[in-house]
């Protein structure tokens, strides 16, 4: 058909219809408070950067757990599937490693009698000329993994002739199958639309966990173990036994390996509004997840041992030295003492502590918002309301009053039985940060909950007007503060402040160039006041005559 108009007009007559100009555009509103990140040991995942999981895939992904009483590593991996079996959307995690770890090739080479079968070996360096492919399976199974691989039959003229497109199917070593790949050996071989079916291409375009190369052989014979059918009509391939093509090289984990898994998890595309310590003991790694906190503005949540008295426990805190941090508020210390069933079922009864399942609830709580997108972060979860769901508890040790208040006193928050007008149940009986402060809204986890998502929501807005007009740029961003801080006020985040210079406002902020560099730089300064939580209660009853 013969358009009416033109994209560009010279200095002809005719119409210019321009393309599709939008300002109907608002600030979108991420799921990453709904995702955890940790660094933890397992026995399946990619150690060369931080990857996602989730309900359904996590033991695929990270395998299928260890014993406790093989390694106390392996309890991180116990809060992960718990965690994302109770209101945690996705995962994301820094596998741990050491510089002893080895990826291996696995190779496949033709048999001795040509055009019959493969052998399949594997080896640490990359394969020597003859292979007929080879290939690096970068998810990292302990367990190892079984390779197959098959042609169709190719009729040429009527006659069976030597195909060059194969299945290649990736199975764990228990014949699950992991993925599916069918391509061409031949290189620049294409579709009927022209799109490339050489197979190291096809793999590329759907994944980045394999990397295979093929060799100078480019189709499968007749008579191989892997062409076409057998006399029973079935599908032939050529399969491998379970191969243990990764090594990882123990447990003996340094500093050093923590700041590559914190570096993997900092500089991850993928998002995440919380960070557990998922049990670690390890005060290396702890120290790799407050600097994590720090670059990231992103809450930490710690576990203190569960076999711990709470003297021990004030020590513990006291040695990691937390609160120095200049981003303390950010970091939140959770103590249960108590045995409960493994809700994995790989245990029995153990201690289990609490940073995964407590930050699990709070991506529960994110998922649901109301009409101007804010969730119930003024809500901490603590009390009666959120309550530990796992069965079998048995509480070891109970704190004093004294305890607990030096508890208090030291920023931890128990995790203990406490008694209601419904009944008595599990909970977190406190909700203080790590900030070495007394009377300040720095001290509650509500506040720090709060104070992250207006960081976070403003510094999108920011980089969303980077590179636009001076003038435009403030007008937007005056703009955007002016409704958040508005719906963040409805939304009962926020409350009239006391402070005389806030003039009875909830909020006050000043959008400017700077003065030294106004051609360039913007400046952003807001102050809040933001609701408290209800820590203490006193009574007093008086009797009149």
């Amino acid at each position: 058909m013969s358009a009416s108009f033109v994209r560009s007009l010279g200095s002809e007559s005719g119409v210019q219809t321009n393309p599709l100009q939008d300002d109907s555009e608002l600030p979108a509103g991420t799921n990453s408070d709904q995702i955890i990140a940790t660094m933890l040991r397992a026995t399946r995942g990619r150690i060369d950067k931080a990857f996602k999981v989730n309900s359904g895939n996590v033991k695929k992904l990270l395998g299928k757990g260890e014993s406790l009483r093989a390694s106390e590593l392996n309890e991180a991996w116990v809060q992960v599937v718990e965690s994302l079996n109770n209101g945690a959307y996705e995962a994301v995690v820094s596998r741990l490693s050491t510089s002893a770890a080895v990826l291996s090739w696995i190779v496949v080479t033709p048999a001795a009698a040509e055009g019959t079968g493969f052998t399949f070996s594997v080896s640490p360096d990359e394969p020597a000329p003859g292979f007929f492919l080879a290939f690096r399976h970068l998810d990292c199974f302990n367990d190892g993994i079984k390779v197959r691989f098959r042609a169709e039959e190719n009729r040429v003229a009527g006659a069976q002739a030597a195909n060059s497109v194969i299945t290649l199917q990736i199975l764990d070593a228990n014949d699950e199958k992991l993925s599916e790949y069918t391509g061409s050996l031949v290189r620049g071989a294409k579709d009927d639309s022209g799109n490339s079916i050489y197979l190291p291409e096809v793999i590329e375009m759907r994944t980045d966990s394999l990397e295979l190369v093929t060799g100078a052989i480019e189709s499968v014979a007749v008579t191989s173990d892997a062409y076409g059918y057998n006399e029973s009509f079935q599908e032939k391939w050529a399969e491998s036994a379970t191969l243990i093509y990764f090594v990882e090289g123990g447990t003996a984990y340094t500093t050093d390996d923590y700041v590559r898994a914190r570096e993997q998890l900092q500089g991850t595309q993928f998002d995440y509004g919380y960070i557990a310590s998922c049990g670690s003991k390890a005060p290396a790694l702890i120290a790799q997840l407050v600097q994590l906190a720090y670059e990231t503005n992103i809450q930490l949540k710690v576990d203190i041992p569960g076999s711990l008295n709470a003297e021990e426990s004030i020590n513990f805190i006291e040695q990691l030295n937390l609160g120095a941090s200049t981003t303390a508020h950010l970091i939140h210390a959770f103590w249960h003492p108590a045995k409960a069933s493994d809700p994995t079922g790989i245990n029995g009864k153990i201690y289990l502590g609490t940073s995964a399942l407590n930050a699990a609830y709070c991506c529960a709580r994110n998922a649901i918002k109301n009409s101007k997108g804010f969730s119930k972060k003024n809500y901490p979860i603590a009390g009666r309301e959120w309550k530990v769901n796992r069965s079998g508890i048995v509480q070891t040790y109970t704190p004093t009053k004294q305890e607990l208040s030096a508890l208090a006193r030291a920023k931890i928050n128990p995790v203990t039985y406490e008694v209601y007008s419904g009944g008595g149940r599990y909970v977190w009986r406190d909700s203080l940060t790590c900030a070495m402060v007394d009377s300040s809204l720095k001290k509650l986890i509500a506040v720090a909950d709060m104070s992250c998502s207006i960081d976070d929501a403003i510094s999108r807005f920011g980089k969303d007007i980077l590179q636009l007009p001076m003038k435009i740029a403030l007008k937007r961003m005056n703009d955007y503060l002016t409704q958040l801080f508005k719906d963040a006020q409805a939304s009962d985040w926020l409350v009239p402040s006391s402070d005389p210079e806030m003039g009875g406002n909830a909020w006050k902020f000043v959008v400017q160039p700077d003065s030294t560099r106004p051609y360039e730089k913007m400046v952003v300064q807001y102050k809040l006041r933001y609701d408290g939580t209800t820590r203490q209660i006193e009574n007093t009853q008086t009797l009149s005559r």
